[in-house]
């Protein structure tokens, strides 16, 4: 898409666009940081191992080439020699190159943390376009890298020079020495520029690594647009939450109308709004909201009380502030205990003389049964 449509990307990547270009293998990664600890652990390992590897191969040569004469000139008898020298390189060698390699494997999880990427190696159509191609190939990026890398170039030239300047007379010498002292020579100068240049690449890889992750920041970037769309994905489809939200509130209407029925009373508006409110002295220290609704919810609040035989008042200026100010679950304030005991009191009363009427009907019955 392109740019002008888009607008202008000024924001930071969020950390949704980080991972998804962290899972296609767009991480941000110094190569120079690799060289730079690559050639530091490399010196640090030819100063231990040095020695070893070096008596090593003196003494592989000594043997193969002091040995020349009494060796068999036969294929199996090369093919089992070349077996052995194998080995013995590989005992000579393979400590300095498991070392390379757990240095490698390290300084990319320094990097980039344990990570594994499949999404890179994929073939892509765009990766063999030509057009493409020679945009990359003119680009700032392309730029800059090759500015970097006719500096490193420099460095390393100037390193070299100044580590070789006061070395030109020994090295015209060199053909004079014993081939000890040829090698012990080439050390020297060696080992003077080796760690000239890792001294230099490490400040250089700093350097770039900070470059490449300012870079890969500038990438990701997002558009105003961007942003709005990936939350907006992220949120999910509104009518999904919609649906979402109205099964909430489904279920949560069928859960207050089930305690209806355990109400001690259903204050009404008398047709806007009806609360049901629950008391039991011995467990509450206040009366509780169990439903409350408006309209078809009041309603339905209504005829389920009926149902249930729970005593429905109208008290319209308390429905109201009951409805308006307490939720469904909560106790009762205390600004409108005295309305609140009022109704139940009344409540009480009412089922007070209802109970002495049923008592009443039941001594008649039962007079009227002996008589």
């Amino acid at each position: 898409m392109p740019e002008e449509t888009q607008g202008e990307k000024i924001l930071p990547a969020s950390p949704r666009k980080k991972q998804r270009a962290r899972e296609e293998g767009n991480v941000p990664r110094s190569q120079d940081l690799n060289a730079a600890w690559g050639l530091a652990v490399a010196l640090l390992t030819m100063w231990i191992l040095g020695p070893y590897m070096f008596r090593g191969m003196k003494n592989l040569t000594a043997y193969y080439f002091g040995s020349v004469s009494f060796l068999a000139v036969e294929p199996w008898s090369i093919q089992a020699l070349a077996v052995q020298a194998m080995w013995r390189m590989a005992f000579i060698a393979g400590p300095f190159m498991i070392l390379m390699l757990v240095a490698g494997i390290v300084a990319n999880l320094v990097q980039v943390g344990f990570f594994v990427s499949g999404k890179a190696l994929q073939p892509k159509l765009e990766r063999i376009d030509p057009i493409s191609g020679l945009q990359k190939f003119f680009s700032l990026r392309t730029f800059v890298e090759l500015v970097k890398s006719v500096f490193k170039l420099a460095i390393v030239g100037a390193i070299v020079y100044v580590a070789l300047r006061d070395r030109w007379e020994q090295m015209v010498t060199l053909m004079q020495f014993s081939p000890g002292g040829t090698i012990l020579a080439v050390s020297k100068m060696v080992l003077a520029v080796w760690w000239r240049v890792v001294v230099a690449m490490i400040f250089l890889a700093i350097l770039d690594y900070g470059y490449q992750r300012w870079q890969y920041e500038r990438d990701l970037r997002m558009s105003r647009k961007e942003a709005q769309d990936e939350a907006k994905e992220m949120e999910g489809d509104p009518r999904i939450k919609q649906r979402v939200r109205q099964i909430q509130r489904q279920m949560a209407t069928q859960r207050m109308m089930a305690e209806v029925p355990e109400a001690e009373v259903i204050i009404t508006n008398p047709t806007r709004y009806a609360v049901a409110l629950r008391y039991d002295e011995a467990e509450m220290s206040a009366p509780v909201v169990v439903a409350k609704g408006a309209r078809l919810v009041a309603q339905r609040i209504r005829e389920i009380g009926e149902e249930h035989h729970v005593p429905i008042v109208e008290r319209p200026p308390l429905a109201r502030t009951l409805y308006r100010s307490v939720e469904v679950g909560d106790t009762v304030p205390e600004s409108l205990f005295r309305a609140v005991a009022e109704v139940l009191a009344y409540v009480y009363q009412i089922d007070r003389r209802a109970a002495k009427n049923r008592q009443r009907e039941q001594a008649l019955r039962t007079a009227r049964e002996t008589v």
